[in-house]
């Protein structure tokens, strides 16, 4: 007898081998014993063969009936009654492999290099928050920086969707939350199927292009100033220019899981290094209340745990820093921004146009705040679904 699996990849890692299904993002590590077991079946092997190879290589018998349990909730089997699975081709694999030719380096180069010698040459294009208010009408500012930014927030992903695409892998575009921003992420679970090498500028590949356009702002900001163009031209460029690198900035907030994070814990060779310092986390403050400790909800390598003891405190400062900075900046300029909306609208002679620009203003902020709720709610809804899941199987 012999059993049929999808196509698999395995990749040498520190605590074994880590095999998975690229185009379902499945992975689990196993020993090199269980690998070369799949890569047996995977070739067609009988079972009892395989069997055979294993007992006399590992000294003792495998349970292939456990074995193939886990193989089955890992959705490595093919079914019986099922055809032959095909292998379907990456789209935009070229594309990729064009973004990141040395010719594009050359390109990304040179503009963020012109960039600095602009900035270096005329103060006015160095970044400064003062940048955002090239206008007077409170509405125009989140109009322009949300319709300009959402599709430059976009690119930005899919500079990760391509850089991965170049490597032949699948991915996907989502909208999640961190603490209490909302962002866009790109999925990339197919990168367990490459080295660890190759995955560094997939996660790097968004900061790569978000340096390029603020370059490009910068620049575009240089050549529309004159005379022969309105002043809030160029100033929004600079706008533009300084989100984006706000944007940039932020991805050094490491603890909220940007792209940076993701970057740390491959070199670390960690698997799920911020649940498991999140566990740690629970687990001291548990123990300085004395109760209970928490039960994990997953199993993490010994390497996660080792890390995550130097790795907690970064962990707690982060999001101390990011709450913090709420307090002391995020708060402020919110009341500034909404006792602005309730003076204009409780005023008895506010001009038309301003209540018009307050009522704009105030619709742009409800929406944003609904979808932050919407997103909150379905991933608590998810994290439940999830447990009750585990509980079943359990």
């Amino acid at each position: 007898m012999s059993v049929r699996l999808h196509r698999l990849t395995m990749v040498a890692e520190r605590d074994g081998v880590m095999v998975g299904r690229p185009d379902t993002g499945s992975y689990a590590m196993f020993p090199e014993e269980g690998a070369e077991t799949l890569r047996l079946l995977g070739a067609g092997r009988p079972v009892d063969e395989v069997a055979a190879w294993y007992e006399r290589t590992c000294g003792t018998p495998l349970d292939f009936d456990d074995f193939f349990e886990v193989l089955d909730e890992l959705g490595f089997l093919v079914a019986q009654d099922a055809e032959a699975p095909v292998g379907e081709p990456v789209r935009w694999q070229r594309a990729g492999r064009w973004a990141f030719s040395w010719p594009a380096w050359v390109l990304y180069v040179s503009l963020v290099v012109a960039a600095v010698v602009a900035m270096v040459r005329e103060p006015a294009l160095r970044p400064s928050y003062e940048a955002f208010f090239f206008t007077d009408h409170i509405s125009l500012i989140p109009i322009v920086l949300t319709f300009t930014q959402i599709p430059l927030v976009l690119l930005h992903e899919w500079f990760h969707v391509l850089a991965g695409r170049r490597l032949g892998l699948p991915s996907t575009l989502g909208i999640g939350r961190r603490l209490y921003y909302l962002v866009a992420e790109t999925r990339l679970d197919a990168l367990l199927s490459v080295p660890r090498r190759q995955r560094y500028l997939p996660f790097l590949a968004g900061m790569v292009l978000d340096a390029v356009l603020v370059a490009v702002f910068t620049l575009a900001a240089a050549l529309l100033s004159g005379d022969a163009v309105p002043t809030w031209v160029p100033g929004m460029a600079l706008a533009i220019a300084f989100s984006t690198l706000l944007r940039l900035v932020w991805q050094f907030m490491f603890y909220l899981e940007t792209d940076l994070y993701h970057v740390i814990a491959t070199a670390l060779r960690c698997a799920d290094l911020q649940n498991a310092t999140r566990f740690l986390v629970r687990s001291r403050v548990r123990r300085l209340l004395r109760r209970p400790a928490p039960v994990p909800d997953a199993e993490w390598t010994d390497r996660d745990l080792v890390v995550a003891r130097w790795y907690a405190p970064l962990l707690v400062l982060g999001y101390g820093f990011s709450l913090g900075s709420l307090a002391w900046a995020g708060i402020p300029t919110v009341w500034r921004f909404w006792s602005t909306v309730f003076e204009r609208l409780a005023a008895a002679g506010t001009p038309a146009s301003e209540v018009v620009d307050t009522l704009i203003f105030l619709g742009m902020a409800l929406a944003q705040l609904g979808l932050l709720i919407h997103v909150t709610v379905r991933d608590r809804r998810a994290r439940g679904r999830t447990r009750a899941t585990q509980g079943e199987l359990s």
